[in-house]
């Protein structure tokens, strides 16, 4: 486990060194790596040989491709423009900068705040390193509404974060009967380990298709309907700056409000989500889900009132 943390550590290393440097050539690279806090074993160099491993490693494992301009032999992110646009690529390389960086400032950490997270994430590396081997997973789980802890083989398909928190997409041997694969929370993860044993990833399972419909990672309805809402302008401007769904739109702007849509599952997730915007927001269609707003408001009347 140790091992495989030191390794992701170090892919991350290169690959955020070569994307903040845009063009780099290898004895900068092994400059860099020397003065490195993540070179525990301070070498002199970050070398040839293991660059090219990595790369291959980086490539299969992020889908992010390292090239080498022969002409210069200066090393670049291949397609840079689709690391911007990609939000996995993208954070993990903000993740990874971020870290490197608080942890070159020194005694400045304490000036830096970051949200707390989850538990979960001393997982990651065991699922990452199943997904690649496509080996089964041991898991010992217990959900809110379970008493005790049950464990079961999973089939890990993808990860997602979402706010502040890990889940693993998988397909669990104790529910054969169900055609799609469940979510499950790494925080409630009491024991996770890696076994012997292989399973076949579907070809049709596609991660972010599993989630098109979706706001978080709640699944209890999967249809999407068209949800249109209006907020002060003022708050749209958050909602505007870090929209809630891919399917976002703004409609119009009119006499000091914005209207915006979205095409999405109207889950306790997404509700919540709009729920946060307190009476600045206002539920105009469908009418099913501006009456549990209605009803959800003369509740909270009658509370404290």
């Amino acid at each position: 486990m140790a091992a495989q943390v030191k390794l992701f550590h170090r892919l991350f290393w290169l690959l955020d060194t070569i994307y903040s440097a845009k063009q780099i050539s290898l004895p900068q690279i092994d400059k860099r790596w020397e003065q490195s806090h993540y070179n525990e074993k301070h070498e002199r160099e970050y070398g040839k040989r293991n660059l090219h491993r990595h790369r291959e490693d980086i490539a299969e494992l992020f889908g992010i491709e390292i090239v080498c301009d022969r002409s210069t032999n200066l090393y670049s992110i291949g397609e840079r423009g689709d690391i911007d646009r990609d939000s996995l690529r993208a954070w993990l390389v903000d993740t990874f900068a971020v870290s490197n960086m608080v942890n070159l400032a020194g005694d400045m950490k304490d000036r830096i705040i970051f949200e707390e997270t989850s538990d979960g994430s001393r997982y990651l590396s065991t699922i990452v390193s199943a997904m690649k081997e496509q080996r089964l997973l041991y898991a010992t789980y217990q959900g809110y509404k379970r008493s005790e802890p049950h464990s079961f083989l999973l089939a890990p398909y993808c990860l997602k974060v979402c706010r502040r928190r890990w889940y693993v997409v998988g397909k669990p041997d104790d529910h054969p009967e169900e055609k799609d694969p469940r979510v499950y929370a790494l925080d409630r993860m009491k024991d996770l380990v890696m076994v012997d044993k292989s399973y076949e990833m579907p070809k049709d399972f596609k991660a972010k298709a599993f989630f098109k419909n979706q706001y978080g990672v709640d699944r209890t309805i999967t249809e999407a309907e068209k949800i249109v809402v209006r907020l002060t302008n003022y708050d749209a401007n958050f909602m505007r700056s870090l929209p809630i769904h891919h399917s976002q739109t703004e409609l119009k702007e009119e006499g000091g409000f914005t209207y915006f849509s979205f095409y999405v599952a109207p889950t306790y997730d997404f509700i919540q989500e709009l729920r946060k915007f307190g009476s600045t927001l206002e539920v105009l269609e469908p009418a099913s889900l501006r009456k549990k707003f209605q009803e959800e408001a003369k509740n909270m009347h009658k509370m404290y009132c």
